[in-house]
C-alpha cells in the first residue's frame, strides 16, 4: 500500500507484557516519537509511488541429469529442497508423464482454476495440484479428494491466512466422507491418525505441498508458527467411521446426501483425549462431563469466536446414543452445559477482572465479531446471574464418530468462528465408482 509506514515494536517484549496496558506502557513509549514522525513527515517521491508489480512466472519444465535414476532423483530432491518446493520429505519426481498419470483421475480440466492459496494468493489449478499430488506419493483415484480438499482451503469463507501464517501451531483437520472413503481404503478405525496408510497419508501430504507452493509460505519467512505445525507433513486426515456411527455421516448434517462423497477441511490445534480407551472404566456421559469441564474452563480470550471439532470413537457415541443422545441434541447439550456464571468470568481468565471481561464481551457484539443474531444472548447473559456461552451457538460444536474399539475421544479447537471449516463435495471422479 502506498504511503502506508510500518513503526515495529519488539515482538519479545509486545507478546510478554500485552497484558495490562501499565506494562506495555514502556514499549510503547519507545515507540512514540517513531510513530509521531511516520505520521508528520511528508511523505518522499518514491513512498507515494507504489512498487510495479513483478511480472508474472513463466511456468517451465526443468531438466535435471544424473548418471542413473537414483542420482537423478537425489538432484531432483535437492534441487527441490533448495528452491523450497517441497517439505523436507523426499519426493516422487513430478515428470511430465507423471502428471499426465495423475490427471487420468479426474474429468476436470487442468487450465482450471480453483482458487487463491493465502498467504502471497498463488493461484491453485487442476495442474498444480496434481503436480503435487505426485510429488507426495498420491495415486491418481486420490486426486478427486485432494482438489476438493483445496476447493475449501480456497473457499472466501475460509480463513486460510491465519492457519498459514499464524504463530500458533493450527494445523488442518481433513475429514472423508461418503462412499469413497471405504472404495479409496482411507482409515477411520485404530491408528486413524498414524502411518501406514497410503490414502490418509499421500491426501494429506499433497495437500501440505499444495499450500507450502501455491500460498509461498515457508518456515520463519511467512509461516510463523513459532514450534512448527503439528503433524506438518501429512496433516489430521482421516475417515469417518460411519458404518459405526449411530447418526447420520457427518456430510449429511452439513446438508450433502449419503451417496455423495465429500471433503471438510478445518483448522485445529491439537487434540486433547479423553475417555479410559483399554486403560481405564469410562461412560459416555463421563466423557461428556469431562469434556464440558474443560471447555468451561480454558478462557475467554477467544470464546467469541471458537470452535470445537469433537471426534467421538464408536463405542461411545453408541453409548450416547443409547442414552437418547442426537447429534443435535449433543451440540445443544455441550452449549448449554458449558456456559460459565456471570460472577466466575474472571475464574477463567488469569490478570482478568470480571470487569475488564465484560467490557471485551460487549466490544466484541459492537463491532460483530459475536454474530448479530447471537448478540441478544450474550447480552442477556451479562448481568448478575446470567450463564455465558462459550461459543457463539450450539452449531460451533461439530461431532464426528472415528476410531476403532477401544478408542480415544478426541477434543480439537480452533480460536476461531466455522470460517475455519468447510465441506465441499467430491466430484470429477473417474478411476473410482463414487466420487463421480
Amino acid at each position: 500500500m502506498p504511503g502506508l509506514r510500518v513503526v515495529a515494536v519488539p515482538a519479545e517484549k509486545y507478546y510478554r507484557l500485552r497484558i495490562s496496558a501499565a506494562e506495555l506502557q514502556p514499549v510503547v513509549e519507545e515507540a512514540f516519537e517513531a510513530i509521531v514522525d511516520a505520521l508528520l513527515r511528508p511523505l518522499a517521491p518514491s513512498e507515494g509511488t507504489p512498487e510495479p508489480e513483478p511480472p508474472p512466472v513463466e511456468e517451465h519444465s526443468i531438466r535435471i541429469d544424473g548418471k542413473d535414476y537414483s542420482e537423478a532423483a537425489e538432484r531432483v530432491n535437492q534441487t527441490y529442497l533448495d528452491n523450497l518446493w517441497c517439505d523436507g520429505l523426499p519426493i516422487v519426481p513430478p515428470t511430465a508423464s507423471a502428471v499426465q498419470q495423475m490427471l487420468a483421475g479426474t474429468r476436470r480440466s487442468p487450465s482450471e482454476v480453483i482458487g487463491k492459496v493465502a498467504p502471497k494468493n498463488g493461484t491453485a489449478t487442476i495442474e498444480k495440484i496434481a503436480i503435487n499430488a505426485v510429488m507426495a506419493g498420491a495415486r491418481p483415484e486420490y486426486l478427486p479428494v485432494i482438489i476438493a480438499a483445496m476447493e475449501g482451503f480456497t473457499d472466501k469463507q475460509y480463513d486460510l491466512t491465519h492457519m498459514q501464517a499464524s504463530t500458533g501451531s493450527f494445523t488442518p483437520m481433513v475429514v472423508v466422507n461418503g462412499p469413497i472413503a471405504r472404495e479409496l481404503n482411507f482409515n477411520c478405525g485404530v491408528g486413524l491418525l498414524g502411518h501406514g496408510w497410503r490414502a490418509n497419508s499421500t491426501v494429506g501430504r499433497a495437500l501440505r505441498l499444495c499450500l507450502l507452493n501455491c500460498g509461498w509460505t515457508w518456515p520463519g519467512v511467512n509461516d510463523m508458527s513459532l514450534t512448527g505445525r503439528l503433524a506438518a507433513y501429512t496433516f489430521y486426515t482421516f475417515a469417518e467411521n460411519e458404518e459405526r456411527s449411530p447418526w447420520e455421516p457427518y456430510h449429511v448434517s452439513q446438508g450433502l446426501s449419503p451417496s455423495e462423497s465429500a471433503v471438510t477441511v478445518a483448522t485445529s490445534s491439537a487434540p486433547v483425549l479423553f475417555g479410559g480407551a483399554a486403560v481405564l472404566p469410562w461412560t459416555g456421559q463421563g466423557v461428556i462431563d469431562a469434556v464440558i469441564s474443560r471447555i468451561s474452563a480454558v478462557g475467554f480470550g477467544w470464546f467469541h469466536s471458537q470452535t470445537y471439532l469433537l471426534v467421538l470413537h464408536p463405542d461411545c457415541a453408541a453409548d450416547l446414543a443409547k442414552a437418547g443422545f442426537t447429534r443435535r441434541s449433543l451440540q445443544e447439550h455441550l452449549y448449554e452445559r458449558s456456559r460459565v456464571p456471570f460472577e466466575k468470568l474472571a475464574s477463567t481468565n488469569a490478570g482478568f477482572s470480571n470487569d475488564s471481561l465484560v467490557g471485551f464481551l460487549h466490544q466484541t457484539i459492537a463491532d460483530g465479531r459475536i454474530r448479530p443474531d447471537r448478540a441478544p444472548v450474550f447480552r442477556d447473559a451479562l448481568k448478575p446471574g446470567g450463564m455465558v456461552p462459550v461459543v457463539q451457538g450450539p452449531e460451533d460444536f461439530h461431532i464426528l464418530v472415528a476410531g476403532g474399539s477401544p478408542g480415544y475421544d478426541l477434543l480439537f479447537s480452533y480460536p476461531g468462528p466455522n470460517r475455519a471449516r468447510q465441506t465441499k463435495k467430491i466430484a470429477g471422479a473417474t478411476l473410482t465408482k463414487s466420487g463421480r
